[in-house]
């Protein structure tokens, strides 16, 4: 068997000795080698420093500013559109919408001019009022997203742009 011991005393793994009935046995390590690995072990390592890289966004591209405007619009949509729904289906079966329009009736004296909240605030009505709202809120937001990566390319030559520090926590 060969001996796993280097040069110069400084052994980073026990040595190993063969017996009589081959099989390897770890040596005890000599004493300098026993202090030399206490004082590696006890030492704390040493602390990378974190690297930071300080940038400016000197131009925004419209074209990309437009595209990522308008599919978040239309996420935005989507979830005002089910919100609603959902929030309607919840008033019309807690019969919400029933017990207002009972309520506003008693109050107005229930005669011939009796008003319906059920009838005015019906799905589709609702649903299609949600669905308007959504669509006016995609063609504005992605408008003025564009518009403002436009207004903000005009002012960088006056600012000097927007600084990121980006940095490196390893």
């Amino acid at each position: 068997m060969s001996n796993g011991s280097s040069t110069g005393g400084t052994a980073t793994r026990p040595r190993v000795v063969a017996t009589a009935d081959t099989t390897a046995m770890p040596a005890t390590p000599i004493a300098g080698e026993q202090e030399e690995r206490m004082s590696r072990a006890d030492a704390p390592a040493p602390k990378a420093r974190a690297r930071h890289a300080h940038l400016f966004v000197t131009h925004v591209d419209p074209w990309s500013v437009m595209k990522n405007a308008f599919m978040l619009s239309i996420a935005i949509g989507i979830v005002l559109v089910v919100a609603v729904t959902v929030l309607w289906a919840m008033l019309s079966l807690s019969g919400t919408l029933d017990a207002l329009t009972r309520t506003l009736n008693d109050i107005a004296g229930g005669g011939a001019g009796s008003i319906d909240i059920a009838g005015i605030f019906s799905f589709s009505r609702v649903v299609g009022a949600a669905a308007l709202m959504a669509g006016l809120e995609i063609i504005l937001l992605t408008a003025l997203a564009t518009l403002f990566a436009f207004l903000y390319n005009l002012s960088v030559g006056i600012t000097g742009g927007l600084q990121v520090t980006l940095t490196d926590d390893s």
